[in-house]
């Protein structure tokens, strides 16, 4: 998992964090989200992982939640201000002309990250994606391509992916869509200066993500396009 990768599912944890004050026993939200909070900070730095697991343990199982809750909050924020430290001032990564296995290794990562769900938008995605990108995916993710060009290629390539690996990839075609887009998990929003089918092979290229608050309105901007789409 790359640092931009890192920074934007920890900056996800604070959007998206359930209730965990209070003396009341935990749900399933609860616990999911203390895991991936806790998995996620191993990533950023194994030592403070070993300590945010106990936190996390002693808030399950209600032992001084108030300051424990305190002290996750407190890790993932101190997580968060040490990796923007360590990128460039820009979360954009820029790839030039001719470093297209760069950009391919880079958004392998980024596809490979998504939980639950993956949503990619590209009107001249062609059938390599099932190989370059979707290939890494584990079972059990469900997955959207929504189109414009290579509509027939795409289509056979999205059967034959679906009968093997058992996974749920739906593909549509519209007309209304110009931007690239990669949404991760419907909290991530990724922009491709480029289409995924040939970035960075002759012209510069960037991938970069959206800021956490335009990410839904982005999104929705796109659902209502997918609705609207055609099935193929």
């Amino acid at each position: 998992m790359t640092q931009h990768i890192l920074l934007e599912k920890l900056r996800g944890l604070l959007q998206n964090m359930p209730p965990l004050e209070g003396r009341g026993a935990y749900g399933q939200e609860q616990f999911a989200w203390l895991g991936k909070a806790s998995a996620l900070i191993s990533k950023w730095d194994k030592t403070e992982g070993i300590s945010f697991g106990f936190t996390c343990k002693y808030m399950t199982g209600n032992m001084n939640r108030q300051a424990n809750y305190g002290a996750i909050l407190t890790t993932i924020h101190k997580a968060i201000t040490s990796i923007e430290e360590s990128l460039p001032s820009t979360a954009e990564q820029v790839f030039g002309p001719g470093a297209a296995y760069d950009f391919f290794k880079a958004l392998n990562e980024l596809v490979a990250s998504a939980e639950r769900t993956l949503f990619l938008v590209d009107p001249y995605m062609d059938a390599e994606v099932f190989d370059g990108y979707l290939s890494a995916l584990t079972p059990g993710k469900r997955v959207r391509l929504l189109v414009n060009k290579h509509t027939d290629n795409i289509k056979v390539a999205a059967e034959k992916f679906r009968a093997q690996h058992a996974s749920e990839i739906e593909v549509r075609k519209s007309t209304q869509i110009h931007d690239r887009l990669v949404f991760v998990d419907d909290t991530q929003c990724w922009v491709l200066g480029a289409s995924i089918k040939d970035a960075a092979a002759k012209k510069p290229t960037y991938l970069a993500p959206l800021a956490n608050d335009v990410v839904a309105v982005k999104l929705s901007h796109y659902e209502d396009i997918w609705s609207a789409s055609t099935p193929i």
